[in-house]
């Protein structure tokens, strides 16, 4: 019996005697693919088109605080899909003060898409980090 060389790289075809084409293989002339990201469905809301998780919805709030708030970041309370849209409510710190029970929090609403961009933002209310809160 004698071994017929394989190509290493590239499988055999049913009948075992010529290479079979890989699929998304780049062939002699063509770039490679681009490679695209895996994304996560664990999380995803299944009342929300997008494909846009929680965890991406955590991020961008994050991410958009930072950007137009201008304070420092102090956590997400709030995250929940609408129709085409994400509800997101985060704290930040608007001022340091000694003891830290006296800093000043402020408590912003901001709506993403559901593609994660910036639809708006609002100030829903400040208070002392003392201040005994409930969630809404």
């Amino acid at each position: 019996m004698t071994e017929q060389p394989s190509d290493a790289g590239n499988p055999t075809d049913a009948k075992g005697d010529q290479p079979a084409e890989r699929v998304g293989a780049a062939r002699d002339g063509d770039e490679a693919p681009e490679s695209t990201p895996p994304t996560e469905h664990d999380d995803t809301v299944a009342d929300t088109p997008s494909t846009f998780g929680i965890s991406d919805v955590q991020r961008r709030a994050r991410e958009a605080a930072n950007e137009l708030l201008e304070h420092e970041f102090e956590g997400i309370i709030k995250v929940e899909p609408g129709d085409d849209r994400w509800r997101t409510v985060v704290e930040v710190v608007e001022r340091r003060a000694v003891p830290d029970t006296q800093d000043i929090i402020g408590r912003y609403q901001i709506s993403l898409d559901g593609n994660g961009g910036v639809t708006g933002y609002e100030l829903l209310e400040r208070y002392k980090r003392s201040d005994m809160k409930e969630e809404f």
